[in-house]
């Protein structure tokens, strides 16, 4: 007898409106973010813009300062 598993991909979503964000510069032009232990995402730099990704890894968006980008993400 074969049996069949369903495998879900399924992520909480991490609300931040009101709570505080906690940025952390782990190396040069790479921010991580969280707020009570919980992952909030990442900031990070290229050649031409700062790059935000949710808890998830999703892109945020593209911003022209990392103050920006962190403040899009939490």
């Amino acid at each position: 007898m074969v049996k069949s598993m369903e495998v879900l991909d399924s992520y909480d979503s991490v609300d931040v409106r009101d709570t505080i964000a906690t940025w952390h510069e782990v190396e040069a032009g790479f921010w991580v973010g969280s707020t009570h232990g919980a992952f909030l995402g990442t900031v990070e730099q290229n050649a031409t813009e700062w790059i935000a990704r949710d808890h998830v890894g999703g892109l945020v968006g593209k911003y022209s300062d990392a103050a920006e980008a962190r403040a899009a993400i939490g």
